[in-house]
């Protein structure tokens, strides 16, 4: 639980938010026993939030936040968009490279700018129970590498999905149904997070357009943002869609023509 073992006043708190239901409950967990600290509420901007996440989510809990007496800011980047332009791809779950371009290296510059001293205690709102990946997940790292050598505490690691809406209710928020929309869609999404997708008409032809404008690698494949063959081979985020609506199993790739002739399927 907070402060357990460690002595955690009279120092600089550094609290990285995306707005979503950990981080909200994280803030308003923070406000109780940190409340009258130094603590900065930190948003990394990647350039590629849901339209309505900035002024729905963000603004509103960078306003919660300061009414608890925290500071919050924002980093800033080049943007999603940029990056996959720069690299010729999109990000891969191996080769996850927007993670760290778009969140880890803006948030290690303001914390330079910011904590030059490295005074300041990170804070994040992972939980184990929240994969099996994270079922070990430290409380307390003395020197993160992901925070410029910065302890790092989580405070919520063994909280379950009711200790953490109970923050998040009592904060006077809604407990959202899916994750975080900094990134939408996420090179991550699951079926349901790319299902809100269908309803995003512009978002579906935004991704469309920056798929087209990276064209095709030297073997030919489409650069498109989610591998075909995780998708039953669905290529193009117009049938991944299409894929995450349909029943599990059901979806049926379209069949290509490959005859250019015009004789051919008129």
């Amino acid at each position: 639980m907070l402060g357990s073992g460690y002595d955690i006043f009279s120092h600089k708190f550094v609290l990285f938010a995306s707005y979503g239901n950990d981080s909200i409950a994280l803030i308003n967990l923070c406000g109780k026993y940190l409340r009258g600290e130094d603590v900065t509420v930190v948003y990394s901007d990647t350039g590629w939030a849901a339209p309505w996440w900035m002024r729905e989510r963000v603004e509103v809990g960078e306003r919660f936040a300061q009414s608890l007496g925290f500071k919050t800011a924002r980093t800033g980047s080049i943007g999603l968009e940029q990056l996959v332009r720069d690299r010729k791809g999109w990000p891969r779950q191996g080769m996850q490279f927007c993670t760290h371009e778009l969140k880890i290296k803006p948030a290690m510059k303001w914390l330079e700018q910011n904590d030059p001293f490295r005074r300041a205690i990170c804070l994040n709102g992972v939980r184990r129970v929240e994969s099996q990946k994270r079922a070990n997940y430290p409380e307390f790292t003395v020197e993160s590498p992901n925070h410029g050598g910065r302890s790092l505490w989580s405070p919520m690691i063994d909280f379950s999905d009711d200790d953490r809406d109970y923050e998040i209710l009592e904060a006077g928020f809604e407990v959202l149904p899916h994750r975080s929309m900094e990134c939408f869609p996420c090179v991550n999404a699951n079926r349901q997070d790319l299902r809100m997708l269908a309803g995003n008409p512009d978002r579906i032809i935004h991704v469309e357009r920056v798929e087209k404008e990276l064209g095709h690698t030297k073997k030919g494949k489409p650069r498109v943002m989610f591998r075909p063959y995780q998708k039953m081979g669905a290529t193009g985020i117009r049938e991944v869609v299409r894929w995450a609506l349909s029943d599990r199993g059901k979806y049926e790739a379209p069949v290509e023509d490959n005859c250019d002739s015009g004789w051919c399927g008129a």
